[in-house]
């Protein structure tokens, strides 16, 4: 970990962007006696080399725009758009609508190892395979610049799931999903799977509703109990949280490409008149595109094994319409690798055939139109918004805000129940799909950072603790100053939020 982090340092250098007062020594001081990142160090220096004096490869228009706007963009700079002819493929049309600055973070660190590198070593950052390819990177941009614009969705999926227990080899079930900014969304898991009598708590139905209205959340679903037994002796969980992640990438899957990183990109093709783009990415990388898989440890309330298991490492294949860049596909295949092997062998799984898909997502319908706003009301009443100003009279502080947040819009102000391990205030700013939630907590309290968040180094400077995304929550960052504390969590892209943590007029410190 420390390795991976100094060579993303050493790449951050070379590419001149600013760094702490102390990195440059620590950094030197550490490649001095690393083997492995001398030779990471020393590589880097020879590609950049090779870069600077080989021949260009012929790529599309679309990389030399990229740069354009990388070295222009400012973070503060009000965003603004491109326009591209009508007659550039419809992914490239829908990415030159992203505001500047979220078209370019999201790809500062990753353009040179993903389109100049590339260029040196595979041959170019395009894998041709007709003649509207798209890398990677492109894929990130466009879905990036897709999140933010949608202002509302519902839709309809149809899910085939294989491989639950012996009794129950295959089940069917439909996923509706509805959406309405800011930060209202709500998804609902309908079972149509005939379970035979008798079946344990793996057979039970999974019927589930998930709402939330930016400011709380509510989860009614299954407990565990044995089918059959009814409501009246088993009755379905019902919990209402304060806050919770908006697990909206089955809809546009802003989480799941926040970088092009484990994405591989197998062609486009054209099917009933749609342009789709066919990807492949593991199970650990796609989760998030399966909310209802894991939405009953997000709302605290395990209910059980109510879905198979899945290896990190099986296949996802991913269908994404280039026009809106909603999956209209998702299928899971088992991975034909010995660790495969070995995890079955672990946890009693049969050998499963890699060519036959465990779980398959269909999108059935799509509307954009504004749902009814009664869809998303929680049943159980949630805290009541306020404006900072009777936020901080009513927790005693002003809640530190970034000034850097670029569409993001503050949208909701509460004062979550109060425990030892969680934020006093909780700021939400939203902008689509994509979200912001500022927690913070008077004094220095180190629970706030992940047990195995990692150490980075803030542009600005500071500490923060970073944890990746997972099931469930966006990536964060802890700030864990001298007389108060933060933590931020979002769905957009790591530099994104690197940058909006260091616009927060709190220093981070390091943990003792």
């Amino acid at each position: 970990m420390i390795c991976d982090r100094v060579q993303r340092a050493i790449s951050a250098r070379m590419d001149g962007e600013p760094v702490d007062r102390q990195a440059p020594q620590d950094l030197d001081d550490h490649v001095a006696g690393c083997e492995r990142c001398r030779a990471f160090a020393s590589k880097a220096e020879s590609v950049r080399a090779a870069v600077r004096i080989g021949p260009a490869e012929p790529v599309p228009d679309l990389v030399s725009s990229i740069v354009g706007e990388l070295e222009s963009a400012t973070p503060s700079r009000t965003p603004m758009r491109r326009r591209t002819p009508r007659s550039a493929p419809r992914w490239q049309r829908a990415m030159s609508a992203a505001p500047r600055w979220r078209r370019a973070m999201p790809v500062a660190a990753a353009l040179v190892a993903g389109a100049v590198i590339g260029s040196v070593l595979v041959g170019g950052p395009f894998r041709v395979h007709d003649r509207d390819a798209i890398s990677a990177n492109a894929v990130v941009l466009g879905v990036r610049s897709a999140g933010p614009a949608l202002e509302s969705f519902e839709g309809t999926f149809s899910v085939v799931e294989r491989g639950l227990s012996p009794q129950v080899p295959e089940r069917r079930l439909d996923v509706l999903m509805a959406f309405l900014a800011p930060q209202r969304f709500r998804l609902d898991v309908v079972d149509r799977t005939i379970y035979p009598a008798g079946a344990a708590t793996a057979s039970t139905s999974s019927d589930l509703t998930y709402i939330q209205d930016a400011m709380a959340t509510f989860r009614s679903g299954p407990t565990g109990c044995p089918a059959g037994l009814g409501d009246s002796v088993c009755p379905p969980t019902r919990v209402t949280l304060t806050s919770g992640s908006t697990p909206t990438d089955l809809m546009v899957p802003v989480a799941t490409f926040g970088s092009a990183d484990g994405v591989d990109v197998l062609g486009t093709e054209r099917v009933d008149g749609t342009e789709l783009v066919r990807l492949q990415l593991t199970f650990a990388r796609a989760q998030a595109m399966f909310p209802f898989l894991w939405m009953d440890d997000l709302a605290g309330a395990g209910s059980g094994d109510t879905w198979r298991p899945f290896f990190p490492g099986d296949r996802v294949e991913v269908q994404l319409d280039a026009d809106g860049w909603v999956p209209r596909r998702i299928t899971v295949y088992p991975a034909s690798t010995e660790r495969r092997r070995a995890w079955e062998l672990r946890f009693g799984r049969p050998v499963e055939d890699p060519s036959v898909a465990i779980l398959d997502v269909v999108t059935t319908h799509v509307a954009t139109e504004a749902p009814d706003a009664s869809l998303f009301d929680i049943p159980r009443g949630a805290p009541a918004a306020m404006s900072i100003g009777a936020l901080a009279e009513l927790v005693g502080y002003r809640p530190a805000t970034p000034t850097l947040t670029g569409d993001l819009r503050l949208e909701t102000s509460i004062a979550p129940p109060a425990d030892a391990a969680s934020p006093i205030s909780l700021l939400v700013y939203a902008d689509g799909l994509d979200y912001l939630r500022v927690g913070e907590r008077p004094g220095s309290h180190a629970e706030l950072a992940a047990p195995d968040a990692t150490r980075v180094v803030l542009p600005g400077g500071g500490i923060g603790y970073y944890s990746e995304a997972s099931a469930g929550q966006g990536r964060r960052i802890a700030i864990l100053g001298d007389d108060t504390s933060l933590v931020l969590e979002t769905n957009l892209p790591l530099l994104d939020l690197f940058e909006i943590a260091s616009s927060i007029p709190v220093r981070g410190r390091p943990l003792p």
